[in-house]
């Protein structure tokens, strides 16, 4: 009985190590320049718009401001189930204390925030964020920012 359990397990782990070897090949074997392509900016042209004028905010506030931070930095899943429907979202800015505490997130709305799809988004997120204590503000998108009356927005959702 013994040596037939010993059999069992050597079998186990050849196949493992087998298994193994044809992943690292399969991994060496894939091009990725023909699967991906280098972003240039982290932010549109939109948002970076919006995020020096943010920035200039923060700064006068004391604060930290991080942009494009995927949702599952912000809240974390109890059940790994759940993890899913954050792991592919990410919130325009994320405004910290120093220490990087989370104080307020900011979704900047463009015309796309219209479409079904991302309403049922926008509507998850908010929800979401609410129900997880977390503060948040959307900024419909503007040709021109008022410095002052984002400031107090930002103080008041604060």
């Amino acid at each position: 009985m013994l040596y037939i359990v010993l059999i069992i397990v050597i079998i186990l782990l050849i196949i493992e190590k087998f298994l193994n070897i044809n992943n690292e090949n399969e991994i060496k074997n894939i091009n990725y320049n023909e699967k991906y392509v280098k972003k240039e900016y982290l932010l549109t042209q939109t948002e970076l718009k919006f995020y020096k004028i943010l920035k200039q905010i923060t700064d006068e506030l004391n604060l930290t401001i991080c942009p494009q931070i995927p949702l599952y930095q912000i809240v974390k899943n109890i059940e790994y189930k759940d993890f899913n429907k954050i792991s592919n979202k990410s919130i325009d800015f994320v405004i910290t204390e120093n220490n990087l505490k989370i104080k307020l997130c900011i979704e900047l709305d463009d015309y796309t925030h219209k479409q079904e799809k991302r309403r049922k988004r926008d509507d998850f997120v908010n929800k979401l964020l609410e129900e997880t204590n977390v503060k948040m503000v959307r900024i419909p998108v503007q040709n021109y920012y008022n410095k002052d009356k984002l400031k107090e927005k930002i103080k008041e959702s604060l």
